[in-house]
């Protein structure tokens, strides 16, 4: 028996899954992905990182930069260096709540960052953002 042909189809059509643009990312300029200490610090001081890049980023949310920024910022990136990209965005979370938890801790960081202490500051601090950071069904972010 004769399998029928498979149908035409017109040109204009799109077959097949729509392609997404990719970008390519080395590893070494957005995240630490080793689990040695040395090659961690080694990565993040490698990178193409700075202040003036960091505060170009927060210019495009209309954020400047403060000695309070700044320290969060600095934290985040202490704390990639010494434990590397959590497995999740809590992790990162209970370790600043921690840390500035005499400021005002959860409340402070969000008066900071309100994108999301995870998520803006490591944005800036040129970090990629751990897994969970943000939860677009209940619009939040950590």
């Amino acid at each position: 028996m004769a399998h029928p042909a498979p149908p035409q189809h017109s040109p204009d059509i799109q077959q097949g899954p729509a392609q997404m643009n990719q970008h390519p990312i080395d590893q070494h300029q957005t995240e630490t992905s080793s689990s040695d200490t040395h090659d961690r610090v080694t990565e993040l001081t490698s990178q193409p990182w700075n202040r003036a890049k960091a505060q170009a980023l927060a210019d495009d949310e209309n954020l400047t930069l403060t000695d309070a920024h700044w320290s969060v910022i600095v934290f985040l990136r202490k704390y990639y260096m010494k434990h590397g990209l959590p497995r999740n965005a809590r992790t990162t979370a209970d370790a600043l709540n921690e840390n500035f938890s005499v400021q005002g801790g959860n409340q402070y960081l969000y008066q900071l960052f309100s994108k999301g202490p995870i998520t803006q500051g490591s944005r800036y601090a040129n970090l990629r953002t751990p897994a969970y950071a943000t939860d677009p069904s209940f619009g939040t972010s950590y």
